[in-house]
C-alpha cells in the first residue's frame, strides 16, 4: 500500500514554518540575554557587568551569547532598544491618556513617566546607571546619544505640531525646547531614583507647560 501523499501546501510551506520557528527561537534567546543584562545592570551596575555573568543568568554558554551579540557594546545596544520599547509602549490603560492634541501628547508623556517611575523603578535605575557611566565609556555614550536622538525626534514633532496648530508659543524653537524638556525630565527622574524620595512631579509638568504655552494659556491648563 502506497504512503499517503502530503498536501502540496504543507510541503511548500514547511521551509517557511521552520524559518519562522528558528526566528522565533532566536528572538526569544536574544530577549532572554537582554533581560539578563538589564537585571544585572540594575543589581550590580554597568562597570561590574560581565558577559559570562549574563550568559549564566540567561542559562546559556558564552559562545551562544556571542552568537547573538558579538560584543558587550552590541549587548548594551540591545538593552537600550529594550528601554526604548518600554518608553514607547503604553504604561497603563487605566491612565486614560489623551493624544488628540500636541499638549495632550506632552501630558501623556508626563503621566507615563510618573507611572513608570512608581511602578517600574528598575527601569530608571538601569537608565540612570547607563547615563552616569556614559561619561567614561564612549560606547555607552553612543548608545545614550541614540536614545536621546529618538526622544528629541518625538518631542520635536510634538512641539512643531503645537506651534503649527497655534497651541504652543509662536516663537518656540522645537529643537531648543525639546532639549530643555529632556533636561527637566531627566533631572526629576534621576533625583527620584537616586534619592529614593518623593519629588515634585507636578512641578515638572508646570515647568514643561511654561516652556511651551503662551502666557495667557498657562493658567487655564
Amino acid at each position: 500500500m502506497s504512503e499517503p501523499v502530503a498536501n502540496i501546501e504543507d510541503v511548500e510551506h514547511t521551509p517557511k514554518r521552520l524559518e519562522r520557528a528558528r526566528t522565533t527561537h532566536g528572538d526569544e534567546r536574544r530577549r532572554s540575554l537582554v533581560l539578563a543584562a538589564y537585571d544585572l545592570i540594575a543589581e550590580k551596575g554597568f562597570e561590574d557587568l560581565r558577559t559570562r555573568d549574563v550568559a549564566m543568568r540567561a542559562g546559556v554558554n558564552i559562545a551562544t551569547l556571542h552568537y547573538y551579540f558579538a560584543s558587550k557594546e552590541d549587548l548594551i545596544d540591545g538593552v537600550v532598544d529594550y528601554l526604548l520599547d518600554l518608553f514607547s509602549s503604553e504604561a497603563s490603560r487605566d491612565l486614560q491618556l489623551d493624544f488628540s492634541t500636541p499638549l495632550g501628547h506632552l501630558h501623556a508623556m508626563y503621566q507615563n513617566t510618573v507611572y513608570r517611575m512608581r511602578t517600574m523603578p528598575k527601569m530608571f535605575v538601569v537608565l540612570g546607571e547607563l547615563v552616569m557611566r556614559s561619561q567614561r565609556h564612549p560606547e555607552l555614550e553612543r548608545a545614550m546619544q541614540r536614545m536621546d536622538e529618538q526622544w528629541m525626534q518625538y518631542l520635536g514633532w510634538i512641539l512643531a505640531e503645537g506651534v503649527a496648530q497655534g497651541q504652543f508659543r509662536a516663537d518656540l524653537d522645537p529643537e531648543t525646547t525639546a532639549k530643555k524638556i529632556i533636561v527637566v525630565v531627566k533631572g526629576v527622574t534621576f533625583s527620584y531614583v537616586w534619592s529614593r524620595q518623593e519629588v515634585d512631579f507636578e512641578g515638572m509638568l508646570q515647568i514643561v507647560e511654561r516652556l511651551v504655552l503662551p502666557e495667557r494659556s498657562q493658567g487655564d491648563v
